[in-house]
């Protein structure tokens, strides 16, 4: 597609608007930004939980979306991200990252290709068949299937792991 991608990064950060942050920490887990292969003015990040407050008992929904422009490969790239610091019902995951994909599909300009790439943040000890669901696991976008890639809370570098192994398995 011969589409601009910095105006689409842009249309999506007026989408985004206030609810964009530079806090993200959830629950004690920290992402870090670091590594990025992107320019600082070439992200932002949507703090879902502002953008759509709801009682987190009642409703599932990632906590952060990470839209960016990679600049290596020159793509623009969608990154719902869910926070754990303590334990990790994959279940409870899937639906969170499922409903992140759905809001980026929401908040991407039609003509644009978006990469998505779901992540998931946590703390040490995940069960391991929590684990194995998650690998195992994969969530439609826009009629491809990927995914869930997992990180470390507060590991410097984390994300850019994390995205540095999402190529589809």
């Amino acid at each position: 597609m011969n589409v601009n991608l910095h105006e689409a990064l842009e249309e999506i950060r007026q989408r985004v608007g206030r609810n964009a942050t530079k806090s993200y920490t959830r629950s004690g887990c920290s992402v870090s930004m670091a590594n990025l292969r992107s320019k600082p003015a070439n992200r932002v990040v949507l703090d879902v939980d502002h953008a759509f407050p709801t009682d987190r008992a009642k409703t599932n929904q990632c906590d952060l979306i990470l839209f960016h422009i990679d600049d290596v490969q020159n793509g623009l790239v969608g990154i719902p991200m869910e926070l754990k610091g303590g334990g990790v019902d994959a279940s409870e995951v899937i639906v969170q990252l499922r409903e992140g994909a759905r809001i980026v599909d929401n908040f991407a300009p039609r003509n644009v290709e978006i990469n998505l790439v779901l992540v998931l943040v946590h703390a040490e000890g995940m069960h391991k068949a929590q684990y194995e669901r998650l690998r195992r696991a994969r969530i439609r976008f826009r009629g491809e299937e990927f995914p869930i890639n997992t990180a470390r809370c507060g590991h410097p570098g984390n994300l850019a792991q994390a995205l540095a192994k999402s190529s589809k398995r």
